[in-house]
């Protein structure tokens, strides 16, 4: 019977079959090979990057130090100098790393350090550098540098395909961000490493979050690092892809590489990050940090083996929020309470606690079913007292702020600020993967005065670049405060795109969003 089934299929469709069978075996017995540990430098007081911090850190004992990167061009320049600045060790840790112009330019200062002797371990989510194989092995070929990936699909050519058959596995991303140089100074926020998120996209701008930390938040960071970096989970390039590359090869590249970084001397995005702020303070050495006692909080790598909720970010952030006791500001572009989260937010504002919520709009977001997913709470939440705005995609008033400054601005900071003392920045979205799926990262800063700085920052934002929600008639209105006007409809969202999300919406899709 079997054998006069698979005469009826066609030549294609045997194909078809004999992938599907190939892929999901290969999917689902997943091995992952050994590899050597390896683990963060231990600081040294010769270290230049230690010396300079170190004044700082001596007079804050126990605490941990903060600088907001609020700005795009602000947050890349410090990547760039402190890369510039390592003496021993760098620990990289993204779920997006784009090819493009910011890309490159972290890559070349990458390289450049590991000329100098600096050992360099990247980590990246496998899920979004797809077609890079080849790019980092040839960057694994340096003595000094290591590149593993997180959780990855072991079929390389047909990666779509793959995923479909081992979404069970395949499913759960590493979302997690970090920059830690020489175990000193460490960047923590919402921001991949793309054009889009340092102010260097004329299409889109990502509204974002940083902060840049020393003190004790430094170490456990690298700790949080080392776990990852140590997981089973992770793989070397090596190890996962067959693409072999010469000697002669990587000569090629790094005589292109040298070609284009002289290009880029009259780039004036290049122009645009030597002139920045952030950059005059670190050269006349006037940076001016934020002191208060912080907590990192991370989810294992594992994540999807552990079923307890206090084996997760998840438990350490209700626990933060739940000791607001006066107003609480959720900052997060993919906003998905669910039923239960609605609940509670609505339990915590009759309990006498201010919620004010910041997503995006419509016309903002650059995921549609996340929108689908969050218009189906906000009447309960408006209802109930909670103070909605959203992102407006084409502010009215042009700025260089990181909520505006291009065609199209997209809310992207995970932030959360309760009683304007203690402040979560991080890569945690207020929605379902963050909570289930994805491994996330972030810390807790307990400062009253940054605390402040974060709140009146978003608030002087808030009336010429969003939307403030309101019911009337149990109708959702929304105010458009600095053009004092009032819409019925979701604001510069086109009839398509809104069609789009009626369609999304009737999908039993929640939990992956």
């Amino acid at each position: 019977m079997i054998a006069n089934g698979l005469q009826t299929l066609t030549p294609f469709r045997l194909i078809l079959l004999w992938a599907v069978w190939i892929l999901t075996g290969c999917q689902a017995s997943a091995v992952f090979p050994d590899k050597h540990p390896s683990f963060k430098l231990q600081q040294q007081n010769t270290w230049p990057l230690a010396k300079f911090v170190q004044p700082d850190v001596l007079a804050h004992p126990q605490q941990t130090g903060v600088i907001a990167l609020s700005d795009g061009v602000d947050a890349f320049i410090a990547r760039l100098a402190l890369v510039s600045s390592a003496t021993a060790s760098i620990d990289l840790q993204y779920y997006i790393y784009r090819a493009d112009d910011s890309g490159r330019l972290l890559t070349w200062h990458l390289m450049q350090a590991a000329e100098r002797g600096v050992r360099v371990r990247i980590l990246l989510d496998d899920m979004a550098i797809k077609n890079a194989d080849k790019a980092l092995t040839m960057l694994a070929k340096h003595e000094n540098i290591q590149v593993r990936l997180y959780n990855p699909s072991f079929e390389r050519s047909f990666r779509n395909l793959a995923f479909v058959v081992g979404f069970s596995r395949l499913n759960h991303r590493m979302h997690n961000k970090s920059l830690t140089i020489d175990n000193t100074i460490t960047v923590v926020g919402g921001r991949n490493i793309g054009n889009e998120y340092f102010s260097n996209n004329t299409d889109v701008e990502f509204g974002d979050f940083d902060l840049m930390a020393i003190g004790t938040a430094v170490d456990e960071v690298s700790d949080q690092f080392d776990l990852y970096w140590n997981a089973p989970l992770t793989v070397e390039i090596e190890a996962l892809s067959s693409i072999i590359v010469t000697n002669e090869e990587v000569e090629q590249e790094l005589a292109i590489a040298k070609s284009q970084q002289q290009a880029y001397n009259d780039n004036p995005y290049v122009t645009r990050l030597l002139n920045s702020d952030l950059m005059a303070k670190m050269k006349s050495q006037s940076l001016s940090w934020f002191w208060g006692p912080s907590k990192l909080v991370y989810d294992q790598p594992d994540k999807q083996n552990h079923q307890l909720d206090s084996d997760s970010i998840l438990a350490d952030l209700g626990e933060f929020l739940q000791a607001a006791k006066h107003e609480v500001l959720l900052v997060s572009p993919y906003f998905v309470p669910t039923r239960s989260g609605t609940q509670s937010i609505i339990e915590t504002v009759h309990s006498g606690v201010n919620v004010t919520i910041l997503t995006n709009s419509l016309a903002a977001t650059d995921v549609l079913a996340v929108h689908a997913g969050y218009r189906a709470y906000r009447q309960a939440l408006l209802a109930a007292g909670v103070k909605i705005f959203e992102v407006k995609a084409n502010p009215d008033v042009k700025q260089t702020s990181s909520w505006s400054g291009s065609s199209k601005s997209s809310l992207h900071a995970k932030t959360f600020v309760i009683d304007k003392e203690s402040v979560f920045v991080g890569s945690f979205n207020f929605d379902p993967r963050s909570a289930w799926l994805n491994t996330e990262m972030g810390l807790i800063i307990d400062n009253p005065q940054f605390a402040e700085t974060v709140v009146e920052g978003v608030a002087t934002n808030l009336v010429k670049n969003t939307y403030r929600l309101a019911l009337e008639d149990d109708e959702i209105v929304w105010y458009d405060d600095f053009s004092q006007r009032k819409l019925y409809s979701e604001p510069d969202a086109g009839l398509w795109r809104k069609f789009l999300v009626d369609c999304i919406a009737l999908l039993p899709i929640e939990s992956q969003l």
